[in-house]
């Protein structure tokens, strides 16, 4: 369920687009009250992430652009504005081996930007960037309040960066150090970081099983489950 600090901004959550589920789209929105509940126990150092996966050594996200920094960094960034990131995060932002189970089929990559965006009342706390969709159209961010409270939140804008090339300048973002998150377009999508990833995770590994023999036969029962447990309004 939603944390109470973020019930202002849209519950949403964006989807790669379930197979057999809805129409095909790059990405599909879902009312986060319509996801299926979690079927497994999630912990910080991500022991279902090793139990139920499989090391891609050419998907991974640690594959990165070429321009992009490294994961990891995004310790320095929160470390310079002293944000106390949830140690899930920091796990697996600074782990190869945990970021080369997690695939995307929009070729989504990890992406910590170059600084942390100071937000303000009433949600004061830092924006910091830690995925992109490979067209720039998504992007992910941690969002940690001066509380020590945490979730992720979706936006088609891209912040945390300085650089202002020819695909960004018209993108006021960009250069913006400090918003205001209710006034912005900005979703609400996960009351927790590990919550976030398995989410990622299963609908894109039932993506995978789907696309290769063009029916839900290939799906592991975790992904069967999933599928089954989302309401009848996300197909509507």
């Amino acid at each position: 369920m939603p944390k109470d600090a973020w019930t202002n901004l849209p519950n949403i959550w964006t989807s790669i687009g379930l197979p057999g589920l809805t129409r095909e789209a790059t990405y599909q929105r879902y009312p986060l009250h319509a996801m299926p509940e979690l079927s497994i126990e999630l912990d910080d150092d991500f022991s279902w992430l090793t139990r139920y996966s499989e090391v891609y050594a050419d998907q991974g996200l640690y594959q990165l652009e070429e321009w992009v920094p490294s994961p990891d960094s995004v310790l320095q960034i929160a470390e310079a504005k002293r944000v106390k990131l949830p140690v899930a995060f920091s796990l697996f932002m600074s782990s190869s081996d945990l970021q080369s189970r997690v695939r995307s089929c929009t070729a989504c990559y990890l992406d910590p930007g170059q600084r942390a965006v100071e937000t303000t009342e009433p949600l004061s706390g830092h924006l910091i960037h830690f995925l992109s969709d490979s067209q720039s159209c998504a992007h992910w961010y941690l969002h940690v309040l001066q509380t020590g409270e945490s979730a992720v939140l979706q936006s088609e804008d891209l912040y945390c960066y300085t650089i202002e090339n020819s695909e960004w300048i018209e993108n006021p973002a960009c250069r913006m150090d400090r918003i205001n998150i209710e006034g912005l377009n900005f979703h609400f999508c996960s009351p927790s970081f590990s919550e976030f990833l398995f989410r990622f995770w299963i609908e894109n590994e039932i993506w995978f099983s789907v696309s290769r023999d063009k029916t839900k036969s290939a799906l592991k029962e975790i992904e069967r489950q999933y599928l089954e447990g989302i309401r009848k309004e996300t197909t509507e």
